[in-house]
């Protein structure tokens, strides 16, 4: 079966938009750390949540689904083992699993796409606390010292807020502006090749032995979250890049991109994988593929993920705190 889910070079670019929409709150926010943090802990909860039912959902129509199809590959799959296969919990766990249990293990058996929420949710506070305690050239020496400590204690995928935030702050100042048009588009570039490689390229390509998190390709590693850093780089610096971006298909999938990616996995292991099984060609399941879960994800970001944004700043104006809306 050809469907991949999209790789997690990609998802090293949010880490990093995060880290620069995290930043750019913080920085316009005053209010108090307690309530940011809660915020930020709901703007994910509650659409991973409504996620973590849709998948429990699809699971319990096709149970077997995923365990059928692991069988009938020609070759192991890894990713069908990180979902639940046969006996399906009851509701409750993919509500507790939705609003707790995938921050706290960085995981999700309902939703397998969920591995990011906990680096996400963590990331984020991280900011929000060197923001709170820091100001002015101190601020710039503590995401210095935070980029260190992640590199020698916290995994890889954590440097991806230190870069986006350390791009705010170039961005703010000024400092990113530029009258030699090479090194952006160098940079652009260069995001393009290093962050398309694909897992293994490193060995692939025979390349010398360097520490894993150095590895090109290396999913979770330093390398991608440096792509990622020159590809946000390259589109605040070239004009014509962010012109492209800001044009209305790019805005219409960057508004349901969250939606998209909270929904666009379930369905594989169970809709798409029973119809697999029953014969339905490649070529007719990925495009119907495509346009449901774009379908299904402008369904979900009108009805679940704008209405919590909504609901989020009506509790921010409630107490008193400044409207700032956190897309990412």
């Amino acid at each position: 079966m050809g469907v991949k889910v999209g790789s997690r070079s990609t998802v090293s670019v949010f880490f990093v938009l995060s880290g620069f929409v995290m930043a750019a709150a913080a920085d316009r926010c005053r209010g108090s750390l307690l309530m940011n943090s809660v915020a930020r802990y709901l703007r994910l909860a509650v659409p991973v949540t409504a996620s973590c039912l849709l998948a429990w959902g699809w699971l319990t129509a096709f149970p077997d689904s995923a365990s059928a199809l692991k069988a009938a590959l020609p070759a192991p799959s890894r990713w069908l083992d990180y979902t639940y296969q046969g006996t399906i919990h009851p509701i409750w766990h993919a509500a507790a699993d939705g609003l707790l249990g995938n921050f706290l293990r960085g995981d999700s058996a309902f939703n397998n796409v969920l591995w990011t929420m906990q680096i996400e949710l963590f990331g984020s506070l991280g900011i929000f606390v060197l923001y709170a305690l820091t100001k002015g050239p101190t601020r710039l020496w503590s995401l210095l010292a935070a980029g260190v400590a992640i590199l020698l204690w916290l995994p890889d995928t954590y440097i991806g807020f230190v870069f986006g935030a350390g791009l705010y702050e170039a961005h703010r100042r000024g400092l990113l502006r530029t009258s030699r048009i090479l090194l952006p588009i160098a940079s652009f570039i260069v995001a393009l090749v290093v962050g398309g490689m694909g897992d293994g390229a490193h060995e692939r390509l025979g390349l010398p032995g360097v520490p894993e998190a150095l590895e090109l390709g290396e999913p979770r590693g330093f390398v991608n979250g440096v792509a990622a850093a020159l590809l946000i780089y390259a589109t605040l610096t070239l004009p014509w890049l962010a012109r492209g971006l800001s044009r209305s298909v790019p805005l219409s999938l960057g508004r349901i991109s969250f939606g998209l990616y909270l929904v666009h996995v379930p369905p594989l292991y169970t809709i798409v994988a029973w119809s697999y099984l029953q014969g339905v060609p490649e070529a007719v399941l990925a495009p119907l593929y495509l346009v449901g879960m774009l379908i299904l994800a402008w369904v979900f970001t009108h009805a679940v993920d704008e209405p919590s944004l909504r609901w989020i700043a009506a509790l921010r104006s409630r107490i008193g705190q400044p409207r700032v809306q956190l897309r990412t």
